[in-house]
């Protein structure tokens, strides 16, 4: 009788811990649409402005990273972290630009748009960080060759090349690609 009494009783307990999640689950996909179409309304806001202040792109990459901390574990918190990285870059807040870049690395290394991110890492390290640090370069620039199959000819040899010259600050780099 105590087995078949423990037997239900997990049953029981199992599907209520379910349900819970089933509900839960609706309940997250709601909360983030709504969260979604707010942070829509707001963008629409913006494009009245003619350029964006850092205030503003402050607010706004703020906006995105509370939906993906709100949210960490469906697809779109790493796509509004990359949201916040871009915006904040755009308007030369790199060092909080690369922050939220390197953490989409570190925390999705299954997203969609990694090798645009490593790109951006490397890229911004290399010319918009200061002082530049050639090792965060080379060792984002390693990640994107090696992580990137598809990675098109042109860009690999590029990259490739950049890191044969990667003791050369970019302007320098620059420079020297255009003499030979």
């Amino acid at each position: 009788m105590k087995l078949w009494f423990n037997i239900v009783l997990s049953a029981l307990l199992s599907y209520s811990c379910s349900s819970q999640n089933n509900t839960k689950n609706t309940e997250q996909k709601s909360d983030i649409k709504h969260s979604l179409i707010e942070l829509k309304k707001y963008e629409q806001s913006l494009k009245r402005e003619t350029v964006m202040s850092k205030e503003k792109a402050v607010e706004y990459a703020d906006k995105c990273l509370d939906i993906a901390h709100q949210y960490p574990k469906t697809k779109e918190a790493p796509q509004m972290m990359n949201k916040a990285h871009i915006v904040l870059s755009s308007v030369g807040l790199y060092q909080r630009s690369v922050i939220i870049a390197d953490s989409i690395i570190l925390m999705y290394p299954m997203y969609e748009k990694r090798a645009m991110v490593l790109e951006s890492l490397a890229s911004s390290y290399d010319i918009f960080i200061v002082p530049r640090n050639k090792e965060k370069v080379k060792h984002y620039y390693e990640m994107l060759l090696m992580e990137s199959k598809i990675l098109d000819q042109s860009k690999r040899e590029s990259i490739e090349n950049r890191l044969k010259f990667i003791d050369l600050p970019f302007e320098k780099y620059i420079l020297k690609q255009r003499k030979e």
